[in-house]
Parts: C-alpha cells; structure tokens; sequence
C-alpha cells in the first residue's frame, strides 16, 4: 500500500510538471501539447519514477562510493533518452520534436520544478539528446522483456559474488594492536612487532609509531604468537587470540638485553712465567634509551702454575649480575674444562668494576655473560683482545 500511495503521488507529481510545462507555452499548440504528454505517460507506464525511487535510495547506502552517483546520472539520462525514443516511434516528426524540447528548455531555464520528478526538457545532456533525435540511424527499438531479463540476470550472475566475497573479506577479518614498554613502563617507539599464526600460514609484520603502539588493521583469525624485538632489549614473547570483527590486545613488555665480555688469557709453557696485557671487553652495542654497562676496572685472572705445567688449557663462562653501583654480583661458572681454572677466573672477575646500564637515565642492574679463555701458547704470553 505505501509503494501504491508513493507511486499515485508521483505520477500525480509528473502530470503537474507536465501541465506546468505545458502552461509555460506561449503559443499552445495542439501538436506540442501531445508530445509533452506522451513523453511523460511514458516515464509513467515505464514505472521510471519507482526506478528513480530505489536509484536514489541506493546512492544514499552507497553514498561514499562515486560509481553509484556516475550510475544514478547515466539512469536519468537514458530514461529521457527512451521516452524520446518512445515519442518518435509514436509519429512525431525528429525535427519539431526537438525544437519542443528547445523551446521547453528555454522557458523552463528560470523556473523552479520539483527536483525528484522527471521533465521532458532537462538542461543536463540536452545537447546529446537532440543529436540523438536527428540520428536516422539510431536503433529506437525497446529492448525486448526476454533480452531484458537476460541482461539483468548475466549482470547479477556477475556482481553477486563480488560483493559476496567483497563482504565477507571486511568482516572475516580481525584486529590485533597493542604497546610496547620498558622495564620502566615508557613506550619503546620503532619496536618490531612480529605475528605468527599458529593456526594458519601467515605471519604479519608491523612497526610501533613514536608512541610505542603497534597495529594489525585486518588480518585472519586466529591464535597468534607475537614477539616484539627493539635494540638493546630482550626478545619478548607473548600470545593473542584474533577474533572476527574484533579487536585484540597483546601488549609487549621488554627487558634490557645481557652484556657479554669476552677475555682470553694466554701463558707461556714453564718455565717462561705469563706476561699479562690488557684486553678490551666486548659488549652489545644498544639505542634508545638504554645505555650500556661499561667495564672500567679489570683484575686480569693468573694462569695457575700446576696446570700450565700439566699442560691444562680452556675456556670458563662466568654468567654474573652487574648491579646498580657497577660492581660484579653472583657471579657463577656456567662452563669449564677444570675446577681450577674456574677458580682463577672467579677470584679475578669478582674484583671487576662497571659503570652500571641505565634506562632513561636511571642505574638498573643487567645481567652479563664473561668468557674467559686459558691457552697455552709460543713465545708471546699475555690476554687476548675479544672479536
């Protein structure tokens, strides 16, 4: 009953116009009277006021998009362009049926009409409308309901799984976004933030901006790993579940990186004693906000004498705390050849002294990883410089 309502009011609608148009007429000639009626019974038997109704409609959903406004102007040229055709298979000479539409469009240029209606005398394409008028060898035929129906199936055979696979690519798809911080809770802007889905094949690579937020905008769902690595810092690893038109959290927090120095302390066979020299430790170079620790007093480790005699060579991983105010904590052999040379490397690594890390300025402790190397060498004895 509305569609019935809708459309008597519009038909009710086009007739005005035509009477308007129609009354705007200096001269009322019996011919041109005709043409304008035809022309607007027409859009009437053609229900082009229904088809206009749901155009517009669809541009009003769709009304980001500029293809569906490019369709709704070609729509109301072509409607004009049918009844036209319409008029003239109806016996209407070409020539005085596109002088009315002049002579219509002239009166009608300062006059106001109801913008939803149509008008046989558009100011838009009139142009091309009277070229279209003088062709005599355009093909004015309707076309038929069977090639109709024919068109309107091929192009719904087309478009339907377009906007199938179109609309089930925007909501299939999840969110996955969260921070990166510090030990002390500040953001860690350029971290790397590295998704991989356990339960697919993809894996997402994303970078946190200057706030230290990171963000996946669509990807599948899923359970994912995540690591997060930034210079200077630990790996940190963590895990989320992405879900359908969701938004997930996987926040990351980072710890400061260990340090590493590496020594080799080299003598000579007996009975030449070693000469000692010094050796530059090595360490991991880190940015941002972190600082380093810094060895700044080292007790190089003596080669004890029974083994070099017994010919005992070999390598003692120490792994040890280096606290706040730089002094070595805890120290403890993680590797060894011999008891011994644990010792030797232990009384000496104790006595090392550090300018501590610090993040953003502040003294935090750091664990750090010491190798120290006892080889048995030539002529030359002494310590050496790590690679």
């Amino acid at each position: 009953m509305i569609w019935l309502t809708l459309f008597a009011i519009k038909s009710t609608l086009v007739l005005l116009a035509a009477w308007t148009a129609c009354a705007l007429l200096r001269r009322r000639s019996a011919a041109r009277l005709e043409a304008v009626l035809l022309h607007e019974r027409t859009h009437i038997r053609r229900r082009d006021l229904l088809a206009q109704a749901l155009a517009q409609a669809a541009c009003a959903l769709a009304w980001f998009n500029p293809l569906a406004w490019m369709a709704l102007g070609r729509l109301r040229k072509e409607r004009e362009c049918a009844c036209d055709d319409a008029v003239l298979a109806s016996g209407v000479p070409a020539h005085d049926y596109a002088a009315h539409l002049v002579d219509l469009a002239r009166a009608l240029a300062a006059r106001r009409r109801p913008a939803d209606a149509p008008a046989m005398a558009e100011a838009g394409g009139l142009e091309a409308r009277v070229r279209a008028l003088l062709d005599a060898g355009r093909d004015r035929r309707p076309l038929k309901r069977r090639a109709a129906i024919a068109t309107a199936s091929a192009a719904l055979a087309v478009l339907l799984p377009i906007v199938a696979v179109t609309a089930r690519a925007q909501t299939a798809g999840g969110s996955l976004a969260g921070i990166v911080t510090d030990p002390s809770g500040a953001r860690i802007p350029g971290c790397r933030a590295i998704a991989t889905n356990l339960d697919g094949k993809n894996e997402e690579i994303a970078t946190a901006d200057a706030a230290g937020e990171y963000r996946f905008a669509s990807i599948p769902p899923g359970h994912y790993a995540l690591q997060f690595q930034a210079r200077g810092f630990a790996v940190a690893k963590t895990e989320a579940v992405v879900t359908a038109g969701a938004v997930a959290r996987g926040d990351g927090q980072l710890d400061l990186g260990q340090i590493s120095e590496t020594m080799t302390v080299r003598g000579e066979k007996p009975p030449t004693a070693p000469l000692p020299r010094s050796a530059t430790p090595q360490r991991i170079r880190v940015g941002g906000d972190v600082t380093p620790a810094k060895l700044v007093a080292q007790t190089h480790p003596v080669y004890p004498d029974k083994l070099r005699q017994l010919g005992i060579e070999g390598n003692v991983v120490i792994r040890a705390v280096i606290s706040k105010e730089g002094e070595v904590l805890s120290p403890k052999v993680i590797s060894t050849v011999d008891s011994r040379l644990a010792q030797a490397a232990l009384d000496a690594v104790a006595q090392w002294r550090y300018e501590p890390s610090r993040l953003n300025g502040q003294p935090v402790e750091t664990v750090t990883t010491i190798t120290v190397a006892f080889e048995l060498g030539g002529d030359k004895a002494g310590f050496k410089k790590p690679r």
